[in-house]
């Protein structure tokens, strides 16, 4: 699997998302939808955010979309025993990115993920062939993804980016949630880019 975890709250979100939409063909889904509800795909950066509230602790799980990566998400209706819920919807397929949105929560800031499968995990693990995804497509978009985020951070804690806003926050006093541990801004381990 290729992974990156990194610290953002709203505005570098809100940037992040801006190059998503401007500079590549992804689509943005939900990962699961509301109970009774149909999967939501959001054209633009006001649609998400008439939804999630970005720079919320747990703001929402998404999946990221690219039709030069596969032919379309399989939009899954899932039955659930949940007490007053009868169904759900998931958005799925080997060839997906997620992302999952977190921010900052009783003055500490957690990691927001992005992530997919590669070709080997997904043909051991994925419930869905491998044969649907141009895996190289997908590894090209993730790496121009990746360098991105990377090219943006104003620091870095371990190999995990910090970016702008998030940095500010840290300054401070904001600490930075890694693990069991929560590193502030005097930790030796929070290294400043050029």
């Amino acid at each position: 699997m290729a992974n990156l975890d990194f610290y953002a709250l709203d505005d570098d979100l809100r940037n992040l998302f801006r190059f998503l939409y401007a500079d590549t063909d992804i689509v943005v889904y939900e990962l699961s939808s509301e109970f009774e509800c149909e999967s939501r795909r959001f054209e633009s950066l006001a649609e998400i955010e008439a939804v999630f509230s970005l720079g919320a602790y747990r703001a929402g799980h998404l999946q990221l979309w690219s039709p030069k990566v596969m032919m379309r998400p399989v939009i899954r209706r899932v039955e659930l025993k949940v007490p007053g819920h009868s169904f759900r919807y998931r958005v799925e397929g080997s060839g997906l990115m997620q992302f999952y949105l977190d921010a900052a929560k009783d003055g500490i800031i957690y990691h927001t993920h992005f992530g997919h499968w590669n070709e080997a995990g997904a043909r051991q693990r994925s419930m869905h062939p491998a044969d649907d995804c141009n895996w190289k497509a997908l590894a090209k978009l993730s790496g121009r993804i990746q360098r991105h985020i990377r090219n943006i951070a104003s620091a870095k804690l371990y190999a995990r980016p910090i970016l702008h806003q998030a940095h500010d926050l840290v300054q401070q006093g904001h600490g930075l949630w890694f693990g069991p541990a929560v590193h502030h801004a005097d930790s030796s381990d929070i290294v400043r880019l050029p």
